[in-house]
C-alpha cells in the first residue's frame, strides 16, 4: 500500500474507535492481572502515555532484552513510521514520518529527529544506542517545538539507562552466535549510604560484520568492536532534594566495508575504511520541591565525541578492476573525515504544583556546540596514455553555535472533562563556521514554535485528543563546497517550517488486558531542506557530494496504530502499524519530482509480535516486522523493494538463570538500508544503483544470570 485517502484514514479510525467501545463495554474478566502503566519521562513533566496528547511508543526494558541483540536500531521496526539510514557501521541517522537525514552530512548539525540518552544530546550521533542496561527507549512522533525546539522537526527518541535500584542486584550475560559474535555484560546495583543507591555496568560486544573481503581474504573488514560503560547515581540529602548523576562511555571501534560493485556481501576494496565514534557524556539532573508546591527541575548535560569516517572510494583494487577493463590500470581512492564534536546544554524548568487548577510549565534552555572536520581524499587513476599522477585534496573546517530559547506550556481542565494545553517557544540559535577554502559564515536565526492539543477522557483508562503543533529547523550551510561545484547561492540555506495536524484515541480496555493507540496526522512542510547529490567528475567517486537546499513545499500524512494485548497467564501479543503517505508538492527546478514520494519513508511498516511463558520457566517469543520499498534519493528515482523479517526465540527460565537461542532475519531476506547513483567503474563510467545490504541471518544464544 502506497497511497491511501481520507477515507481509508476515516475508515480506519471508525474501527479502531468502535473496537474500543465494545471492549469497554464488555468488561471480560480474567485472572490476568492489567498491562503495566507506561509513564512517559520525555515529555515537559511526567505523564501516563495514556494522557499524553501526542503519538508516543515507549519500549521498557523486557522489550529492549527479548528484541535486540546489541542495537536500539534493531527495535526501529517495531515502531511506526521509524526508519533509518545505512551509510555507516550502526545507525546514526533516523527518520520519523518521512522526515530526518540520511547519511554523514556536509551541512551544519542540524537534525530534524533528536536523540537524548540518559539527558545528554547525542542528535546524529545514534551510534551511543547500545542495548545492554537500558531501561527504556521513547519515541515522540511529530514535532517537539514547545520540548525540544530546533533538533525535533519530526521527533524526538529519549533513551534512558535503568534506574539504580536500592537493593543490591547483579546481572551477568554472555552470547555467542554466528558471523564470529561473541558478548558479555555485567550490571551491579545496589544502596550507597542510607540515601544514595549506584548502578554500573559494562559490556563488550564483537562481531566481524557480515562481509567477506576477496581482495584481502579477510571477512572482519566490516567487524565491530563495541565497548559500553554507564554508571549512575541517584542521591536523596533532604525529602526536597533529588539527584541523579550519569556518566557514559560509549566507544564503537568498527570496520567499514560495506559496499561492493555487484550489490552482494563479498567485497573487493584493498583499502577498507573505519567508522569508530568514541563518546563521553555526562549528565546531572536535580528536581527541588519548593514552597506552595512549585517545583524546580534543572537538566545538565556535556559530551565529546570523536568519529572516524573513512572508506575505500572506488571499493575495488587494480587487478579487479583491471579485469573488468580489460587492460592493466590503476584505480584506486580513499576519503577520510576525523570529525570531533562537544556541546553542553543546561535546562531549568519551573512547574506547577500538582493540585493547581491551571498547571504550568516554564523553562530557560542553552546549548552550545562546537565542532571540527578533518577530510582527506586521496586518488589515482591511470591507464595506457593516461597517467596523471596522485591527487590529495585536504579540508578542515570548524564550527560552533549557541542556541538559547525560552519556553512555556499551560493547561486547564473545563467542564470537568475536556482538558486544553498550550505550549510555546522561542529559540534563536547564533552560528560561526570557517574553513581551510576562506568561507566564512555567521548565520542567526530567531524561530517559533509551541502546540495546541485538547483532550477527552473516557473514564480513568481511555482518551481522545486533536493537537495542532508548529516545529522548526535551523537553516545552515554546507561544509567545504564552495570550490567543489556548489554556486554562492547553494552555500546556505534557510530556515524549514513545519505546522502537523493530528487527531487521535488511547486506551486501556478488557480490564487493563488491551491496550491501544490510534493517531492520524497530516503535516505540511514550509521551505522543505532538502539532501541531495551530485557528482562533479564521473572518474572520481570523491567528487560525489552531498548538499542541502531549499524547495518549497512538502506534504506528509499517515496513520499510526499500536495494540498490545494479554490474552491469558503465558500469552502477550502486540502488533503496530504505520502508514505514511508523502511528497514534495512544489520543487521549483526540479518539476519531475512534484508529487513524488520523499526519501527514505516506506508507504507502510508493521510489526506482529507474541510471546509466550510456561509456569515452569519454559518461553518463546518473535517478531514478524515488514517494510514497504522506499526512495533512496531525491537526486534520482532508485528504489529499495518491500521485505519482511521474521525474528524468533526460545529457551528457559530457573533459579535466577536464563538460557534462550534466538534468530534475526531467519528467513534470510536480502534488503537494502542505502543507497546511491552514480559513476565508480571503468573505464565507461556508466551510472549504475549500488545498494547497502542489511545484515543476513543471524542467530546464537544467550546466557543471563541475576544474583
Amino acid at each position: 500500500m502506497r497511497h491511501f485517502n481520507s477515507r481509508s484514514l476515516f475508515l480506519t479510525a471508525v474501527a479502531f474507535l468502535a473496537s474500543a467501545a465494545y471492549a469497554q463495554e464488555s468488561g471480560v474478566e480474567s485472572a490476568l492481572g492489567p498491562l503495566e502503566e507506561v509513564v512517559v519521562t520525555a515529555s515537559l513533566k511526567e505523564v501516563r502515555s495514556l494522557d499524553l496528547p501526542s503519538s508516543v511508543t515507549v519500549l521498557d526494558a523486557q522489550t529492549i532484552r527479548n528484541s535486540a541483540v546489541q542495537h536500539f536500531e534493531e527495535l526501529a521496526q517495531l515502531t511506526p513510521n521509524l526508519h533509518w539510514a545505512g551509510g555507516s557501521s550502526r545507525a546514526r541517522y533516523f527518520q520519523v514520518r518521512g522526515i530526518g537525514e540520511r547519511s554523514q552530512y556536509e551541512g551544519a548539525p542540524n537534525p530534524s529527529v533528536g536523540f537524548i540518552l540518559d539527558d545528554i544530546d547525542f542528535s546524529a550521533l545514534g551510534g551511543v544506542a547500545t542495548r545492554f542496561d537500558l531501561g527504556s527507549v521513547e519515541i515522540l512522533r511529530g514535532p517537539q517545538g514547545t520540548r525540544y525546539g530546533a533538533n525535533a522537526l519530526a521527533g524526538l527518541i529519549y533513551a534512558r539507562s535503568r534506574e539504580p535500584t536500592r537493593e543490591r542486584e547483579a546481572e551477568a550475560e554472555i552470547s555467542l552466535g554466528n558471523d564470529e559474535m561473541r558478548a558479555g555484560g555485567l550490571a551491579l546495583s545496589g544502596p550507597l549510604g542510607p540515601s544514595a543507591a549506584g548502578r554500573f555496568s559494562a559490556h563488550q560486544y564483537r562481531s566481524n560484520g557480515f562481509r567477506r573481503n576477496a581482495t584481502l581474504d579477510r571477512d572482519d573488514t566490516n567487524g565491530r568492536r563495541e565497548l559500553s560503560l554507564r554508571a549512575g547515581l541517584n542521591y536523596q540529602p533532604s525529602p526536597e532534594l533529588a539527584l541523579r548523576l550519569t556518566l557514559l562511555h560509549i566507544d564503537l571501534d568498527n570496520g567499514y566495508d560495506g559496499w561492493s560493485i555487484d550489490n552482494e556481501l563479498t567485497t573487493w576494496s584493498d583499502r577498507p575504511g573505519r567508522d569508530s565514534q568514541t563518546s563521553t557524556g555526562a549528565s546531572v539532573r536535580a528536581d527541588l520541591e519548593l514552597s506552595g508546591g512549585h517545583s524546580l527541575v534543572s537538566i545538565t548535560g556535556a559530551a565529546n565525541s570523536d568519529i572516524e569516517h573513512s572508506y575505500d572510494a572506488d571499493w575495488g583494487e587494480d587487478g579487479y578492476w583491471s579485469e573488468i577493463a580489460g587492460f592493466e590500470m590503476r584505480y584506486d581512492y580513499t576519503s577520510r573525515t576525523l570529525r570531533e564534536r562537544s556541546d553542553f546544554s543546561q535546562e531549568l524548568r519551573l512547574l506547577s504544583p500538582a493540585e493547581s487548577e491551571t498547571g504550568y510549565v516554564l523553562g530557560v534552555w542553552y546549548l552550545n556546540l562546537d565542532e571540527d572536520n578533518d577530510r582527506v581524499d586521496t586518488g589515482l587513476y591511470a591507464e595506457p596514455g593516461y597517467a596523471p599522477g596522485p591527487s590529495e585534496d585536504r579540508f578542515d573546517s570548524g564550527y560552533g553555535a549557541d542556541s538559547l530559547a525560552l519556553f512555556g506550556e499551560l493547561s486547564r481542565a473545563f467542564a470537568d472533562q475536556w482538558l486544553v494545553t498550550a505550549g510555546l517557544r522561542w529559540e534563536q540559535r547564533d552560528s560561526d563556521y570557517g574553513d581551510s577554502n576562506g568561507e566564512r559564515f555567521s548565520p542567526s536565526d530567531d524561530m517559533l514554535g509551541g502546540h495546541l492539543s485538547v483532550s477527552r477522557p473516557f473514564g480513568e483508562d481511555a482518551n481522545i485528543y486533536a493537537r495542532i503543533a508548529r516545529g522548526y529547523k535551523a537553516g545552515g550551510f554546507n561544509l567545504g563546497l564552495g570550490g567543489r561545484g556548489l554556486t554562492s547561492d547553494e552555500l546556505l540555506y534557510e530556515p524549514e517550517f513545519l505546522w502537523n495536524y493530528e487527531i487521535g484515541a488511547k486506551g486501556l480496555w478488557l480490564d487493563g488486558r488491551l491496550r491501544g493507540e490510534l493517531a492520524v496526522f497530516h503535516s505540511q512542510r514550509i521551505d522543505v531542506q532538502v539532501d541531495t547529490s551530485r557528482q562533479v567528475d564521473p572518474q572520481d567517486p570523491n567528487t560525489f557530494l552531498f548538499y542541502t537546499r531549499n524547495v518549497g513545499r512538502g506534504v506528509n500524512r499517515g496513520i499510526e496504530l499500536t495494540l498490545e494485548y494479554r490474552p491469558g497467564e503465558a500469552w502477550r501479543m502486540s502488533a503496530a502499524l504505520g502508514l505514511l503517505d508523502t511528497e514534495i508538492t512544489r520543487y521549483p527546478g526540479r518539476p519531475e519530482l512534484e508529487g513524488r514520494e520523499q526519501p527514505h519513508a516506506p508507504g507502510y511498516g508493521y510489526a506482529l509480535g507474541a510471546q509466550w511463558r510456561h509456569p515452569q520457566g519454559w518461553f518463546a517469543g518473535g517478531e514478524l516486522t515488514g517494510r514497504d520499498g522506499f526512495y533512496f534519493s531525491n537526486s534520482h528515482d532508485r528504489k529499495s523493494r518491500a521485505y519482511t523479517l521474521l525474528n524468533l526465540r526460545a529457551g528457559r527460565a530457573w533459579n535466577g538463570w536464563e538460557a534462550f537461542a534466538w534468530a534475526r532475519n531467519l528467513l534470510d531476506e536480502y534488503y537494502a538500508v542505502r543507497g546511491f547513483y552514480f559513476s565508480n567503474v571503468p573505464p565507461d563510467w556508466p551510472e549504475q544503483e549500488f545498494r547497502q545490504q542489511g545484515d543476513p541471518r543471524h542467530f546464537g544464544v544467550t546466557i543471563r544470570r541475576r544474583f
